[in-house]
């Protein structure tokens, strides 16, 4: 004979408290997400106005000097497409929850989840490679000033 438990019928309800702080959450989701667009921008400009430098690198003394222009620019370019991903998340959680409560549509809800666990996945592996360069940096100066090149 098979037990049925309490828990498979249970479905779960948003209290309008709950509801109230996914707003608040989805109201600074937007702001911060439409600020990260912003700085996007810039730094798309930034990448490409660093690649259409071109030479104006190689005259810099020192270490700057060394790195082609266009090195740099992709380099920034990667940077930036690897920072656009969390915001777009982020806005899609924001757009998605305000539209969701509004129609109070379950579906919607759980799209909007789907985007926040998508931002943290993502914070979380640009959060990995940041520790892991860091990592790399300090390995490569200590191998330098074992070397005595620094």
């Amino acid at each position: 004979m098979e037990t049925n438990s309490p828990f498979e019928n249970f479905e779960m309800q948003i209290t309008d408290t709950a509801k109230s702080f996914l707003r608040g959450a989805a109201t600074w989701s937007m702001f911060i997400s439409i600020i990260g667009f912003i700085f996007t921008g810039f730094g798309l400009l930034g990448a490409l106005g660093v690649m259409a430098a071109g030479d104006a690198f190689k005259s810099m003394p020192g270490a700057a000097g060394m790195m082609s222009a266009v090195g740099i620019g992709v380099s920034l370019l990667i940077f930036v497409v690897l920072m656009f991903m969390p915001v777009l998340y982020l806005f899609k959680f924001a757009t998605s929850t305000k539209q969701a409560l509004n129609e109070n549509n379950t579906d919607g809800i759980t799209k909007a989840f789907g985007s926040l666990k998508s931002y943290f996945l993502w914070s979380g592996i640009l959060i990995i490679m940041w520790i892991v360069s860091y990592i790399g940096f300090i390995a490569i100066f200590a191998a330098s000033l074992a070397s005595g090149r620094v």
